[in-house]
């Protein structure tokens, strides 16, 4: 998309997208400072020229090309039509050509493409030989060099082809020059991601299939149902993160940094409480296990158990979940000043077990004071051996040489 808006507005505003401008508007400008040039005569004449050519670009004929989506002979899931390529700001996509149709008409149906460097073509087994490791490298070597020598060219302007994965059978071709170049081809066979080895998933939320697809973080499942909006993480592993529960609405719950309330999610790092308006709002905190309690009824049964961690560690502090992301468990603690103390409590064989560090808690402020009160008679107590030890053996070394 940035190639396509960089060489329209180049065709449009050459002048204005030239690396000399900006050197020539600041000379014009120092001229202005030492009162060779008026400010308004030379803001005028540009704005006079632009003004002129941003004109001549809004005309519907000749003015800027436009970005036309380029038709395909792919039909459209939903319902039938033939699928367009086209350019967003997120990439290329494929695009139902009902879009333009009025609203009752209207087809809003859309394909994801993954780029084609993504997806790797499933060889016959037995083509492949097995061998070591390294001579598996070499193998995955001499394939990507054989893809390198064999990229597609359009056949209509013979400009090198993009290649976008529009499922497990097809690739499509794009040509280079699109949406300029309307050319494009479809190969058929059998294709799959790389990092990707797994079955089709079906939809937790709905029970439809859930498609693979590549976005600004990475590769995840997203459900091919027009309703469902339901996602799901690639870990990894090369495996589907498991399902996410439906946040459960705490009202009760006000934010402390901004106007609005907290709602207990479910995340990549277990449960916590997310402000309702995100985007917009983005505090986050852990939940006390007193809080857990409080919507027990409506936690997913594999966060319940939570519920039944102690509330208080022994000295009364509210017990805080938290996730250990090395054992990739969750387990309660308590907090002092945000600072986790040396109690924790983990769920082991159907049972929360307490523990306490062997490092001692945080010192409160009174021990703090008295230990630094004490620095110093500590620091003079152990001068004093040393200057003692060193008079005594003065003496001795003087002795010795009169000897």
């Amino acid at each position: 998309m940035g190639e396509i808006v960089t060489e329209r507005l180049v065709e449009n505003f050459g002048e204005l997208m030239d690396y000399g401008f900006t050197a020539g508007l600041e000379e014009a400008l120092d001229e202005v400072a030492v009162g060779h040039k008026q400010w308004k005569k030379v803001l005028g004449d540009f704005y006079d020229e632009f003004r002129r050519k941003l004109t001549v670009a809004e005309h519907p004929k000749k003015g800027m090309r436009s970005n036309q989506p380029t038709e395909t002979d792919i039909p459209c899931p939903q319902c039938g039509r033939p699928m367009q390529i086209r350019t967003a700001s997120t990439g290329v996509f494929l695009g139902c050509s009902g879009y333009a149709l009025p609203p009752k008409e209207r087809c809003k149906s859309t394909l994801n493409l993954i780029p084609g460097d993504e997806a790797i073509a499933v060889r016959d087994e037995s083509s492949v030989g097995k061998g070591e490791a390294g001579d598996e490298e070499d193998a995955g070597d001499e394939v990507e060099a054989r893809l390198l020598l064999t990229k597609r060219h359009c056949p209509i302007c013979k400009t090198a082809m993009n290649s976008y994965l529009v499922d497990e059978s097809r690739k499509l071709h794009v040509c280079g020059n699109n949406p300029d170049c309307p050319g494009y081809e479809v190969e058929t066979g059998t294709f799959q991601i790389k990092g990707y080895d797994g079955p089709v998933l079906e939809c937790d939320k709905c029970g439809e299939d859930m498609q693979l697809k590549s976005g600004r973080f990475g590769k995840y499942f997203g459900c091919t149902s027009d309703v469902c909006k339901n996602t799901r993480k690639l870990l990894r592993s090369g495996e589907a993160a498991p399902p996410k529960v439906d946040p459960i609405p705490m009202p009760h719950l006000r934010c402390e940094r901004c106007d609005d309330f907290y709602l207990l999610r479910d995340g990549a790092a277990g449960i916590f409480l997310a402000a309702s308006q995100f985007p917009k709002h983005r505090e986050t905190r852990a939940p006390t296990v007193a809080e857990l309690i409080e919507v027990k009824d409506k936690l997913d049964p594999k966060y319940r158990y939570l519920a039944d961690a102690p509330k208080t560690d022994p000295d009364g502090r509210p017990a805080v979940v938290r996730f250990a992301r090395k054992t990739r468990e969750q387990y309660v603690t308590s907090e002092v000043d945000g600072k986790a103390t040396a109690w924790r409590a983990h769920y082991r064989d159907g049972r929360w077990v307490e523990e306490r560090s062997a490092a001692s808690e945080r010192p409160t402020p009174r021990r703090m004071a008295a230990r630094e009160a004490a620095a110093p008679r500590k620091r003079a107590a152990a001068r004093k051996p040393a200057g003692r030890k060193a008079k005594a053996a003065r003496p001795a070394a003087g002795k010795r040489s009169k000897a």
